[in-house]
């Protein structure tokens, strides 16, 4: 997703190791170790209501992006079913009931629909890529990434918490605090994504968050995030996208007419290879 020098990458692991659970500080390095995973309380997991980024089972948000004369939609759908369904994690993740979500990007060549969403749905576009992700929610309302199943022509990225090395990370704070970073996610040289949380305003009459999002995988890629909350619900309302130029995404919809989703490449249900 995004990028930094392999250098700060060895700083933070390096950090990382001597932060003992649960530490979260202010401005500092939180601790997403599977040491805290294990302390961490899980009951209730697969509810995310974390006030700056909620998922409601059933529903969906739909966002649209404008890229070299291109319109990629972006619909990102909260399934009923949760991880329980069949599948599991492996080692200290094991028996955490996740929330499945899918998200499903398609891509509008010259944008010849315009923004007229349903149209182009209409005339049964190819999804550009697939993924599954699965989110839990711990006591402090931290949503931790649980893993994902995706493809964008073939499989790279995919992993599942606790199989081959495969380490969750958290994706947004319970209690964020301007400067704290995280580990989001790590797969040795397949997922290894970082957060920080960058500052607070209020935009449109909301409390909003900006988080800045990067990966040593992906050198120079830097994404932009502002979660925004009325207090009590809170969803992703802009997405800005730094690299060669930015990309704004913005949440143009929420709970639209999806597509089905049957015969798709990737699998709901998390599984060790």
């Amino acid at each position: 997703m995004n990028g930094t020098a392999p250098k700060l990458l060895a700083i933070l692991t390096l950090s990382l190791c001597i932060v003992s659970p649960p530490a979260v500080m202010a401005g500092g390095l939180i601790d997403t170790s599977p040491e805290r995973f294990a302390a961490a309380d899980f009951s209730g997991s697969e509810f995310i209501t974390n006030r700056w980024w909620t998922l409601p089972a059933g529903s969906n948000f739909l966002y649209l992006a404008e890229d070299d004369g291109d319109c990629l939609w972006n619909l990102i759908e909260i399934q009923a079913t949760t991880a329980s369904l069949g599948g599991d994690f492996a080692g200290i993740y094991a028996g955490t009931n996740a929330r499945i979500v899918l998200d499903r990007t398609w891509v509008d060549e010259d944008c010849s629909y315009g923004d007229d969403y349903d149209a182009f749905i209409a005339s049964d576009p190819d999804a550009d890529e697939v993924t599954y992700d699965w989110y839990a929610q711990d006591g402090e309302q931290n949503i931790w990434y649980m893993g994902e199943d995706t493809f964008d022509g073939d499989f790279d990225g995919s992993f599942v918490a606790g199989c081959d090395g495969a380490e969750a990370g958290i994706v947004i704070l319970g209690a964020p605090t301007k400067g704290a970073f995280y580990s989001q996610e790590f797969y040795e040289d397949e997922a290894e994504d970082w957060g920080k949380v960058l500052t607070f305003k209020r935009r449109d009459g909301l409390r909003c968050m900006k988080t800045k999002e990067w990966s040593p995988l992906e050198a120079g890629a830097v994404e932009h995030k502002w979660y925004c909350s009325d207090g009590m619900v809170g969803n992703l309302s802009l997405i800005e996208e730094l690299q060669g130029g930015t990309v704004i995404v913005d949440l143009v919809d929420t709970n639209v007419a999806a597509p089905p989703a049957a015969g798709l490449p990737v699998s709901p249900i998390p599984t060790c290879p």
